[in-house]
Formats: structure tokens, C-alpha cells, sequence
């Protein structure tokens, strides 16, 4: 028997398991490594054994007879896959829809089908690493189990060599895809993958030489593959730093998420009013000047601010921002445990760099960092946040331009009718007279926070509201307000100068108590406004002269004070401004930044051409190499008797192949003729040797051939392709795949008709 022995066969197994589980494995960068172990595990091993089951486990035949009883078709160990690959996953990832944690409902089926569907774009829309949900999960299942499977079928079904990995190799792609842009690495599950593979094709390598020798050269082999992959992985897409094609620039996001209650910044007035209300408290390294952020609202249609929508599912990891940020001051760790605050928002210390609440389903904005629950937060809920507090240099924000984001200077101009809004224009020229004499962006907004101190006053009994009407009231008639009205106002005058800004609502330290932990109440909540730098990011300032005390009362002070990572109010001299313009004029205006997302996009566009140019050129490849042999098999119908008949015995040489027969240039008639009766019953074994002998007057004699001659021999093949369809029990068309790869096979497409050449 050709190929692999049947004890090789069935190690095959193991190798293929463990290919299997590298696949499993290679969604370490989707999910955390300890979510997909349980689920990479029994997806892997669990098909391995129904398919030995089902096949009955490599034997050795020694008649046809014995071959012919014990050939068992493929259907059952698919359906049985099917059936056990339902009942595992309904017990581990679908429990809830299932009756007795096991067997799944008729709407369980529907649900883990839609899951199957719904999953590759839930994780391209999902922040990584995704959270361990059972609709997400259900695909690391699926290609664990499509992989285990077919790779063990192909295994103990087939007598090649390397068709075994294929299905691995295909599977892996989907984690690597998927997992652009996660943390960690695959370079080591890469390197495994390979030495799986090696293992793999040692285990099925032609019997040239002893089992001992056998393993004496092949082991060193294995090795050096697996050194060579450890060397080369860091290099390859999607191990680690080099990034293919990411998907999630082609995949739409998700529809903004529906936010539920009222916004923070409209809250602001009524929590002043009863400022002795418990929000949350604190046990960290909480400094008096730090101040806990709440949301960010960055959309305003002239009445009010909206907080950020474009929230996404995480498992608690805050990706960097893509705007840039300045050099870390410290790193810091807080464990928040939340009273009264309600709503979804969860407080946090700056931008931080990931969260840790086991009972929550979080979901985070990309760009301003801000956190969200799935659902309303309820008073006891704990949660850790780790965080990295910037050190904001004033030197270097000194020329700084400001950064290109239309989205955050845009300004409603007209209203419903289309005509001009007036108190639009009275906040433009505010802002022209408060920043007069600045030049600079950083000065424009320095100027423009110390004129709203100087000129205005801090008051929680001010009325509220932020649209355009209540903030010309605020800057013309009253001069009172909340840091409602101080921060919007700002962000408003900002952008009517062309400064990206947004508005942020928070809290401050709050009061230390016992033990270190700080109690923040509702008396220090507190909005203020940010601006966006080029090559720095958003950047605080803190324009509102006072807050309220414990009591409510209004405290008037000169100046707020700026928290430990904000920018203190440096002037900019004469002579430094003359300079700074001087290099101006000469250098020329620089260049227009280039945002991080087209960036991102100009460094992998030739990786997308190249990408897709192989997919086509691999897909024209498997589609010659099918289409090859039937259209072969067409032409050699075709032609007169003499034609017919040398393409009848063609097309018997391609299913001898089938049959295990090795191709050379130097088989005549008789080695086929001679290895088809070896190997095929007796009623297709006794036909060979006249067809023969007919081929051989064809080409040497000058016999004379009629059509009854041609059908004879088709139907004298058919009689031969139906004997080897029937050998050991195994699908011809698998065994003859690594044929029909080969160029040569591939050619037959566009090969001229056989001249009937032997």
C-alpha cells in the first residue's frame, strides 16, 4: 500500500490535534489566553476522536474483498460532528439556551447560527481584547473544530503526505486577521504551528528508510523549522508589530450606542444644589489636585452638548490614544468603589490604559478614552483602573499648531430657516476681543480661560443651560455661572477661532478620609474645557474662577487651580514671538498633518493591493486546477476513433493516480497496464491489458480503428474510474488533489487536444 503505513496514519493524529490547538491558540491576541483554552481544547479534540470513531481507525487490507467490506462513507462523520460540535458548544458557551445545560433549544440552534454569522464583525468592531462572550467565542470553536476535523479526515482517508495541514494552515488566518492591532504576540504559537506541521509530515514521510533512521534525520529537520520560525516570526503579519491588511478599516462601526438618562453636563447644577450626595470614593495614591473624569462630550448643535457616542465592547482595555500623548509622568493604580452616581459613566483617573470590573460589560470610545457600562451602574459596584498621568510641557505647547479635527471646530452657523444665528456672532467677537494681541493657538486659549476668570463669576444658584442664547446671557447680562456655563462658553469661543474643543465633565480628589480612601461627593463635580494640539493630543484648561464649598455655598477664589498634569498659564514674550514668526517667514508654513487613520491607511494600501492580487492569482489557481481534468476529459472525447481512444487511456492513466500510482515520464503501457491489474478487482484489472495492446497499434502499427472501438474503451474506463472510486473507502477525488495541483495538471486547460503521444 502507497503512502503512509497504517500505524503512521494514525499518529497523523496527534499532529493534527496539535496544529489544531496552535489555532486555538492564535486568538490569544483577540481574547484573553486564558478564555480560549477550555474552548481551543475540546474543539480540538473532541472531532479528532468521533472521526477515528466513525472511520473505524487506519487497517490493513490484505484482499480487495477485505478492502470493500470495510470501506465506510464520509456523511456519518459529518453528521456526527455537527451533532457533538451543537451539544459542546450548548454546554459551554450556550448554557443558558439549552435545555439541561446541554442538549440546545430550536431557538438555541438559531442563536448560535446567528452567533456563527454576527462574530468575525462583532470582534472587528470590538476594542482587544474582546470580552469572553459566548457569541464572540463561538468562532474560536468553529475553526478549531473545521480544522480538527477535516485535518483528521484527510489524515486516515488519504495517502498523502502534506494535505493533512492544509486545513490548519487556512484556519490560522482567521485569528491572525482578526487580531490585528491586539496585545501580545503569535510569534510563539506560530513557531509551534510549525513544528506541529513538521511533526506531521515526519509522521506520514514515505517509508525510504527505517522508522529509526526515519526519526534520526527528520527530528533535526523539525527543529530547525521550528528555529527558523522563532527567528523569522517577529517579522511576519500579525505576530507582532507588523501589522497586514487591518479589516477594521473596511468594516462599518457599529451604530452609535444608546445612551440612556440624563447627560453629566446637564446634571451639573442640580448635584451643586445638593452637594453632600456620596458619588464614589477612592483607594489609590490620590492627589489633592487630580481630578476624575466622567465623560466627554464633543457634539454640539447650538442648544447642547452631547456626550461621545462611538462606544465599543472591551474587556477592559483602553486602546492609546491616536492623537498622540505627551511623555508619562507615573503610573498609577485605583481601586473605585461607586455610591450614588447612577447613570453608565464610570469615573477614571485621566486616560487610563485598561479596567478591571469582573461584573460589568464595558464598553469604551477609542478616542477620548471615556468608559461606559452596558447597563445603569449600581451604588457598591468596584473596579480597578490603571493609568498613566501625562506631564504636559509647557515649552513645548508654546508654538505648537493646534491639531487638524473639523469634527471638534465645527459650529452650527444658521438656523432652521437658514439664517444667521446673532448670538453666534456676539460669541465670535467675545472671543476676538478676549484672545486680541495672541497669536498663538496655546495663547489664543490661555487668554481666552483668564478673561472668563477675570470677568465672570462663579455662582450654583446661575441659571442653567448651554445653548447659544443662555451663554450670550451669561457673558453680556448675568456674568454668573456654574463651570457648566465657564466650560461650554469656552469651547464655543474656541472653536470660533478655529481651536478643536470639547467639554469634559468630572470631579475633583474630593475630601481624604479614613485609611487614604478620598470620599468625592456631589459638591465636587466640575466641567472644563480641552483643546487638541498637533503631535500632543487634548490638552486641559480650567477656566472657571471657583466651585461650591461642602456647604453649597459659592467660594469666590482668583483662580481655579490646575490639576497636577494640566499647563500652567506661562506668558509668551515679545521677543520670543518675534523670533518664533521670524522662522516662520523664512521656513514657510508647514506642512499639513497627516491625521493617524489615512496615515495608517498610505502605509498598508500596496499590502492590500498585494493582498488581493494573491488571493485572485490563488483562487485562479484552485480554479484551473479543478477545471483541468473535466475539461480534458471533455477533449478527449472528442477527435476521431483513433483520438477517442488514446484519451480513454489518458484519462485511465489519471485515475491509476488516483489509485496510488506514482507519475513518470518513463511508464509505458505496460507499467500502467501492469500496476492497474496489481491494484483494481478483477473486472477492471482484465480489461486493461487488450486496451493496451490497442493503444500500442494505434501508436506503432497501422491498425485500423472504427467508433465501436473508442466507446468500447470509455466505457472500459468508466468500468476503471468506478473500481478505484471504490478502493479502501477513501474519496479518489482527495487522493488525487495533490495531482491536480501540479502545473502540469493545470496546463490541461489550456493544452491543445491529445495527438496520442504514449
Amino acid at each position: 500500500m502507497s503512502g503512509p503505513g497504517i500505524h503512521r496514519r494514525g499518529w497523523s493524529l496527534v499532529a493534527t490535534t496539535l496544529a489544531a490547538l496552535c489555532v486555538g491558540l492564535a486568538f490569544r491576541r483577540v481574547f484573553e489566553t486564558r478564555e480560549v483554552l477550555l474552548v481551543t481544547g475540546l474543539s480540538a479534540i473532541v472531532p479528532t476522536l468521533v472521526v477515528a470513531a466513525c472511520s473505524g481507525g487506519p487497517k490493513r487490507f490484505v484482499t480487495d474483498a477485505e478492502r470493500a467490506r470495510a470501506t465506510r462513507p464520509l456523511w456519518p462523520s459529518v453528521v456526527l460532528s455537527a451533532l457533538a460540535w451543537l451539544l459542546v458548544v450548548s454546554g459551554t458557551l450556550f448554557r443558558d439556551r439549552a435545555v439541561g445545560y446541554v442538549v440546545p433549544t430550536p431557538g438555541g440552534v438559531r442563536d448560535i447560527g446567528a452567533a456563527v454569522v454576527n462574530a468575525p464583525k462583532s470582534i472587528l468592531t470590538t476594542v482587544l481584547p474582546a470580552p469572553p462572550d459566548g457569541e464572540l467565542l463561538v468562532l474560536v470553536s468553529v475553526c478549531v473544530w473545521v480544522a480538527a476535523f477535516a485535518s483528521a479526515e484527510l489524515a486516515l482517508r488519504t495517502a498523502t503526505v502534506s494535505l493533512p495541514a492544509l486545513p490548519a494552515l487556512l484556519a490560522v488566518v482567521v485569528p491572525v486577521v482578526l487580531g490585528v492591532g491586539g496585545p501580545g504576540s503569535n510569534v510563539a504559537v506560530m513557531v509551534a504551528l510549525i513544528g506541529a506541521i513538521g511533526l506531521l509530515l515526519l509522521i506520514r514521510a514515505p517509508q525510504w528508510r527505517p522508522a529509526t533512521g526515519t526519526a534520526l534525520v527528520g527530528a533535526p529537520i523539525v527543529v530547525a523549522l521550528a528555529c527558523v520560525a522563532g527567528l523569522l516570526g517577529p517579522d511576519l503579519p500579525g505576530t507582532r508589530d507588523r501589522r497586514p491588511p487591518d479589516l477594521r478599516d473596511l468594516v462599518e462601526p457599529p451604530p452609535p450606542q444608546r445612551l440612556t438618562g440624563i447627560s453629566p453636563l446637564d446634571r451639573i447644577s442640580a448635584w451643586l444644589m445638593s452637594p453632600d450626595q456620596p458619588m464614589f470614593s477612592v483607594d489609590g495614591p490620590s492627589a489633592p489636585d487630580r481630578y476624575w473624569r466622567l465623560t466627554v462630550l464633543d457634539r454640539y448643535d447650538g442648544s447642547s452638548w452631547y456626550p461621545v457616542r462611538d462606544l465599543r465592547a472591551t474587556a477592559g482595555r483602553v486602546p492609546d490614544s491616536p492623537d498622540g500623548r505627551p511623555a508619562v509622568l507615573t503610573s498609577v493604580v485605583d481601586h473605585v468603589t461607586l455610591r450614588d452616581l447612577g447613570d453608565i459613566w464610570l469615573p477614571t483617573s485621566d486616560r487610563p490604559t485598561g479596567v478591571d470590573a469582573p461584573n460589568l460589560r464595558l464598553r469604551v470610545d477609542p478616542d477620548s478614552g471615556v468608559i461606559a457600562s452596558g447597563s445603569g451602574l449600581r451604588p457598591g459596584t468596584r473596579y480597578r483602573i490603571d493609568a498613566r498621568l501625562p506631564a504636559l510641557d509647557p515649552d513645548r505647547l508654546q508654538y505648537l499648531p493646534v491639531a487638524h479635527d473639523p469634527a471638534n471646530t465645527v459650529l452650527p452657523e444658521s438656523d432652521a430657516v437658514g439664517r444667521p444665528i446673532p448670538a453666534l456672532e456676539a460669541l465670535r467677537a467675545k472671543a476676538a476681543v478676549a484672545t486680541s494681541g495672541s497669536t498663538f493657538p496655546y495663547q489664543q486659549a490661555l487668554r481666552l480661560a483668564q478673561w472668563l476668570r477675570a470677568n465672570h463669576r462663579y455662582d450654583i444658584s446661575a441659571v442653567p443651560g448651554h445653548s447659544y442664547r443662555n451663554l450670550q446671557f451669561f457673558l453680556e447680562t448675568s456674568k454668573e455661572g456654574t463651570s457648566e456655563q465657564f466650560a461650554t462658553a469656552f469651547a464655543v469661543m474656541a472653536r470660533t477661532l478655529n481651536l478643536p474643543a470639547r467639554v469634559v465633565v468630572g470631579f475633583s480628589a474630593g475630601r481624604e478620609g479614613a485609611n487614604g480612601v478620598r470620599e468625592v461627593r456631589s459638591g465636587d463635580v466640575l466641567a472644563w474645557p480641552e483643546v487638541e494640539f498637533e503631535g500632543v493630543g487634548w490638552v486641559p484648561f480650567f477656566p472657571t474662577p471657583g466651585q461650591a464649598t461642602d456647604t453649597g455655598a459659592r467660594k469666590q477664589a482668583p483662580e481655579q487651580k490646575a490639576p497636577a498634569n494640566s499647563t500652567p498659564a506661562k506668558p509668551i514674550t515679545r521677543a520670543e514671538k518675534d523670533r518664533e514668526i521670524a522662522g516662520q517667514s523664512r521656513s514657510g508654513p508647514a506642512p499639513e498633518p497627516e491625521t493617524p487613520r489615512s496615515a495608517h491607511r498610505a502605509r498598508t494600501r500596496w499590502e492590500l493591493y498585494a493582498a488581493a492580487g494573491v488571493g485572485v492569482g490563488v483562487v485562479g489557481y484552485l480554479v484551473s486546477a479543478w477545471l483541468g481534468p473535466v475539461l480534458a476529459r471533455r477533449r478527449r472525447r472528442r477527435g476521431g476513433p483513433r483520438e477517442q481512444v488514446i484519451g480513454a487511456w489518458r484519462q485511465i492513466g489519471d485515475d491509476l493516480v488516483g489509485a496510488g500510482m506514482r507519475t513518470s515520464a518513463s511508464l509505458t503501457v505496460g507499467d500502467i497496464a501492469e500496476y492497474g491489474a496489481t491494484r483494481l478487482p478483477s473486472e477492471a484489472a482484465d480489461r486493461l491489458p487488450e486496451l493496451a495492446a490497442l493503444v500500442n497499434d494505434i501508436a506503432y502499427g497501422d491498425r485500423t480503428i472504427d467508433q465501436a472501438d473508442a466507446d468500447a474503451a470509455w466505457r472500459d474506463r468508466a468500468i476503471v474510474a468506478g473500481a478505484v472510486r471504490r478502493l479502501d473507502g477513501r474519496p479518489r477525488a482527495h487522493v488525487r488533489a495533490g495531482h491536480r495541483m501540479r502545473p502540469s495538471s493545470v496546463a490541461l486547460v489550456f493544452r491543445s487536444p491529445d495527438r496520442g503521444r504514449e
